[in-house]
């Protein structure tokens, strides 16, 4: 049996990850991440209420646990970064960055200096391996959970230190292994928020850094007629048509947030859909050129699409045009349950 550390979160998923890998008889370590300072969130998946959670649950197993603060290193590389793209005007994805910067690059090179065989962690998503050895990320079996799309950045090397016990669960057969296990956990409710952001709030974070981004500017039409005027670019998102304040004959939605001008610009539904999307810091495993499965939001239904890996770049041209792509987040490709890779939305057409 191996030596495992589990990322845990003091939630249900990574509770139950660590208590499946104790009874296959591994050696458990559990390990949390406390990445919040005491004046945020306190009921965040990182915070020091989190960690409190996690060591109860080791207790509950027997198994050691440690915390790592790595507040510094969270602001640094998630949180700027969150507050610099949504000042550009792009929506990003931090739980995105979090994973790839926080999770599987300092917590995974931690377990290894202490001795770990493999990092586990609670998401719903599958480690496929070929005859050849070569190793995949795949969907987990629970469609409805599967987290495959935050992860599409990780590399093969770092697939053979990751294991991902729930990736053949579905998230009701997790909570009754909760029970099973006794888990004071088995009923602690998901949380669904921004882990940094409390109640969803992430303009507090974007005006700490960027104060600038809640200047008012002029709502206009996609001729660039002026409509009126908006709050602050940070308060609106692609899609959005509630609280924008502007009045006319039909719905408007945001269709673009131009920070350059700092203009809201808004049109009707049709001009939401996109055939189409340029990314950049892309990572690839797929052909130059194939069709694939493209999914630009979490928990959306994969889309039919034509993807072309160019130097620097992936465009993805859809089958059937997609509603409210929003700069800044992922792309993500699939070929069938396999993740062939991704990147970072630059713009639509």
């Amino acid at each position: 049996m191996s030596r495992v550390f589990v990322a845990m979160s003091g939630g249900v998923d990574s509770s139950v990850a660590a208590a499946l890998l104790v009874e296959q008889g591994h050696s458990v370590t559990g390990v949390t991440m406390q990445l919040l300072t005491s004046t945020e969130d306190e009921d965040g998946c990182c915070s020091a209420s989190a960690a409190r959670d996690a060591r109860r649950v080791c207790d509950q197993l027997g198994i050691p646990h440690f915390a790592l603060d790595l507040r510094d290193d969270f602001e640094r590389e998630v949180v700027g970064p969150f507050a610099d793209e949504y000042a550009s005007g792009r929506t990003p994805n931090p739980c995105i960055v979090c994973n790839e910067r926080m999770k599987f690059s300092y917590l995974l090179a931690y377990a290894m200096t202490q001795g770990a065989e493999f990092l586990a962690t609670g998401h719903y998503a599958r480690i496929l391996r070929d005859a050849d050895g070569s190793q995949w990320l795949a969907r987990g079996l629970d469609t409805t959970k599967d987290q495959s799309y935050f992860l599409y950045r990780l590399t093969p090397h770092q697939m053979e230190h990751l294991l991902f016990p729930l990736g053949d669960l579905e998230k009701s057969l997790v909570r009754t292994h909760a029970a099973r296990f006794g888990l004071w956990v088995a009923e602690k409710p998901e949380s669904q928020e921004i882990c940094f952001a409390p109640s969803g709030h992430h303009t507090q974070t974007v005006r700490r850094r960027h104060p600038e981004a809640f200047e008012p500017g002029p709502v206009v039409d996609l001729d660039g007629h002026v409509l009126g005027s908006h709050t602050g670019l940070a308060d609106y998102t692609v899609g959005q048509r509630k609280g924008i304040g502007i009045a006319s004959a039909g719905p408007l939605y945001v269709i673009e947030l131009d920070a350059v001008r700092n203009r809201l610009v808004v049109g009707t539904e049709d001009a939401l859909f996109a055939t189409g999307v340029l990314a950049n810091d892309v990572v690839w495993r797929g052909a130059e050129e194939q069709e694939v499965e493209a999914v630009v939001r979490y928990r959306m239904l994969p889309a039919a699409a034509r993807a072309v890996r160019t130097e620097g770049a992936l465009r993805v041209r859809f089958r059937e045009p997609l509603r409210g792509v929003a700069p800044g987040q992922a792309v993500v490709c699939y070929a069938g349950e396999r993740v062939l890779g991704g990147g970072v939305i630059a713009c639509a057409d």
